[in-house]
C-alpha cells in the first residue's frame, strides 16, 4: 500500500468517525425531543402541559443558504467566512477535538497557514458570537494544547449565566 493510499485512508477513517459521532449526537437530541413531545401531553387526553422551547435545543443549527448560525431564539448572520467555516467544522464533532493541523487544513487549506491564523480566526469568532448576543456559545469554543473543541455541555450549562467582572478600578 501506498504512503498515499494510506493517508487517504486515514483521513477517510476521521472523517466516517465524525460524521458517526455527529449521527449519535442527533439522535439523542431527537430522543430528547420525543420524550419532551411525550411529556406535553397528559396522559393521552388531549391536553397539553406547556408547549416546547427552542430553547430546549442543544445543538446549534449552521444554515449554509444564509451563512447564519441559530441558537436559543437568535439567529446571526456570519457570512461567507472562516468563522462560519469554523464553527460549522467544529460543530461536525461537537464534544470532541479537533487538532489546529485539521482546522487548518481544512479551513484554509494553505500550506503558509499557521496556527496564529487559527488563533486569531477563532478570537473573531467568539468577538462576533459575543456580539451578536451568543456568549455562551463563544464561551463554548474551548482550546487546548494544539486542539479546539465546541463544548456544547458548557455552553447549555452558561445559557442563562451573566458574566460579572470582579476587577476593581485603579483610579
Amino acid at each position: 500500500m501506498t504512503a498515499e493510499n494510506v493517508r487517504r485512508l486515514v483521513l477517510l477513517s476521521r472523517q466516517l468517525d465524525e460524521c458517526l459521532m455527529s449521527a449519535a449526537l442527533c439522535a439523542k437530541e431527537l430522543g430528547a425531543i420525543a420524550h419532551a413531545e411525550a411529556d406535553r401531553h397528559d396522559g393521552g387526553n388531549g391536553q397539553t402541559r406547556r408547549p416546547m422551547s427552542s430553547e430546549n435545543s442543544v445543538r446549534p443549527l449552521m444554515d449554509e443558504s444564509t451563512l447564519s448560525v441559530m441558537w436559543h431564539d437568535k439567529t446571526l448572520h456570519l457570512g461567507n467566512t472562516q468563522g462560519f467555516w469554523l464553527l460549522t467544522r467544529l460543530l461536525r464533532c461537537a464534544n470532541r477535538y479537533v487538532t489546529h493541523v485539521d482546522l487548518l487544513r481544512e479551513i484554509w487549506d494553505d500550506e503558509f497557514a499557521d496556527t496564529e491564523l487559527l488563533r486569531a480566526g477563532i478570537q473573531r469568532l467568539r468577538v462576533k458570537l459575543r456580539r451578536g448576543g451568543m456568549p455562551d456559545l463563544a464561551g463554548a469554543i474551548t482550546g487546548h494544547h494544539g486542539r479546539y473543541m465546541l463544548n456544547l455541555a458548557i455552553a447549555s450549562r452558561h445559557a442563562d449565566v451573566t458574566a460579572i467582572s470582579h476587577r476593581t478600578s485603579q483610579a
